[in-house]
């Protein structure tokens, strides 16, 4: 997935001027409403919300799944709660926001969404840290396939008590060998040397473009502070509460809001002292459009299973399945459900029945998925309670043998999807096979769910080898979301033989729905079996932010 943002224009210019908001009716303000350098900015890249259209926000489950040695190591008790990651963090304990294992990647893989360091340059986030001693924390990183010592770099801050907000510049190494610079595929957390009981926010891995807006307070009262604060209620500012925060410990004086480096939305800035509250200005971090394409996507079109077996592998019949091998099975509920067994635990697994006559055309059907659930914890040792990495394997009609490269999975349920064109051979399969997939007639697929050596129950609910989408009747049904809706915004619609998200063929230029958004294209005659396209989506808000994001998957014309 690619994804891009093109900001029209920053109203940083507009001095002096916003919306001055008065306190509560009963009470009237101590001091006049600081000035500002600006009354509202534009969203800085994120990667994460350009990535995965999702930022690290702890709003959805895999922001940062809640699995021991997946997301984090040395770390005890964790949990998300109030939209907060929390847990107990031991000495050099990690949180891991990036990684990968140089095996085929799916999801939020390192390799699948490498970051590029020239434009994600800072590392901001808002902890609290409960013992802290300011400690010594550290964010590393990795430009290999693996999170080992000889592709590390990193840089050192220290840690203070209670919430903070923290702002690194990842360019300023001060550990290992590697610069922050081209493609980074691990990036990882450690919020204390010494141990400490640790809550987040937030997380924004950003770019870096501005000092922010400039506040200036005019509050003389013993004690004023210069204030941001979410709700413009300073009742409730309190040590367990990280929507507030002190720009500058004098009200009389002036500070910067990181705006870059701070999560969009709408923020209050006054001053504040025992006497009470300043009138308030406000300011808007304008949220950027976040354009979801919904189809085409990767898990493609037609498949195999509904189009030459005219039977879906959806587990509802035993005749799904061929042979299995070291493996315990039943169907149940539309289910497969399986444990591995003796003599070779590592070694389970079941074929696809396929049609005996036809066997699958590779260059057509390559997007293969798989959902499938796995009982347990996650570790990729060899050890009972490991080996938590999935394989394909197959032959080809000319009777060689193709096993895949791992494919780790997850405790829980994984959509696994992979193009398999998209890899080269040496990539694709372990061994030395030139055309492991493209170009082949495939006449036995057996997927192997993981290779514990221990018992480990599995669940698969439908499997899909599956093509490009295609138009029926030469229309096309584009469909897409903005998951950063607002009135009034409009889409444009390109197809593009890359998604770079740049330039492309412009189809359609709709209104932006709340929810989905779906496009009918009448394909014209003049591309008509012109071979694959991406579809990329750019979204402009009624402030101009401009942002853009390409398919998953193409449409075959």
């Amino acid at each position: 997935m690619k994804f891009s943002r093109r900001p029209l224009f920053l109203m940083l210019a507009i001095s002096m001027l916003g919306s001055v908001l008065t306190a509560a009716p009963a009470l009237a303000a101590t001091a006049p409403a600081p000035r500002a350098s600006a009354r509202w900015v534009q969203e800085a890249a994120d990667y994460a919300t350009d990535s995965f259209i999702d930022p690290w926000d702890f709003k959805a489950a895999n922001d940062l799944e809640l699995i021991d040695r997946l997301r984090f190591n040395g770390v005890t008790n964790a949990r998300v709660e109030q939209g907060r990651w929390k847990g107990t963090a031991a000495p050099l304990g990690q949180l891991i926001l990036l990684q990968t294992w140089d095996n085929l990647p799916w999801g939020r893989d390192g390799q699948a969404h490498p970051i590029d360091a020239d434009t994600y340059n800072h590392l901001s986030f808002r902890m609290k840290a409960t013992n802290a001693r300011r400690a010594a924390a550290a964010v590393s990183w990795y430009d290999c396939g693996k999170i080992i010592v000889s592709c590390q770099g990193s840089t050192g801050f220290r840690i203070e008590e209670g919430w903070q907000t923290y702002d690194i510049d990842l360019r300023n190494r001060t550990g290992g060998t590697k610069d922050w610079a081209g493609t980074i595929q691990g990036l990882i957390l450690t919020p204390t040397a010494l141990g400490a009981d640790i809550e987040i926010d937030w997380i924004r891995l950003y770019e870096k473009k501005s000092d922010g807006v400039r506040y200036r307070g005019y509050d003389t009262n013993p004690g004023a502070k210069l204030i941001w604060d979410k709700d413009r209620n300073p009742s409730n500012n309190t040590a367990d509460n990280p929507n507030w925060g002190v720009i500058n410990e004098n009200g009389n004086d002036a500070g910067y809001i990181n705006t870059d480096g701070t999560p969009p939305g709408r923020y209050f800035i006054y001053t504040h002292s025992a006497a009470g509250q300043s009138g308030i200005r406000r300011l808007l971090i304008n949220k950027a459009p976040r354009p979801f394409i919904i189809k085409p996507n990767q898990v493609g079109g037609k498949s195999y299973d509904e189009v030459v077996r005219g039977d879906l592998w959806d587990f509802n019949q035993p005749s799904d399945i061929g042979l299995t091998r070291n493996l315990s099975w039943s169907m149940s509920n539309g289910e497969l459900v399986g444990t591995n067994t003796s003599p070779d635990y590592t070694d389970a697994g079941f074929r696809l029945a396929l049609n005996p006559n036809v066997p699958i055309d590779a260059d057509r059907f390559h997007r293969v998925t798989a959902r499938v659930f796995f009982e347990g914890d996650w570790s990729l040792s060899g050890q009972p309670g490991g080996g938590m990495n999935a394989r394909w394997v197959w032959r080809t009609t000319d009777g060689l043998v193709r096993v895949s490269e791992d494919i780790v999975v997850l405790p829980g349920w994984n959509t696994i999807t992979l193009d398999m064109t998209a890899f080269s051979s040496q990539k694709l399969v372990e061994g030395n096979h030139a055309q492991a997939w493209a170009g082949k007639q495939i006449e036995l697929i057996r997927f192997d769910p993981h290779e514990d050596s221990g018992r480990r129950r599995f669940r698969v609910d439908w499997i899909k080898i599956a093509e490009d989408d295609r138009p029926t009747n030469n229309v096309y049904s584009i469909a897409f979301r903005d998951r950063g809706y607002e009135p009034n915004s409009t889409a444009k619609i390109y197809i593009d033989r890359n998604n770079d998200t740049v330039g492309g063929t412009l189809i359609a230029t709709v209104p932006v729905k709340r929810g989905k958004t779906t496009v009918n294209w009448s394909v014209p005659a003049d591309l008509r079996g012109t071979g694959e396209w991406y579809v990329t989506v750019e979204i402009t808000d009624r402030r101009n932010m401009t942002a853009a994001n390409a398919s998953t998957g193409t449409i075959q014309l």
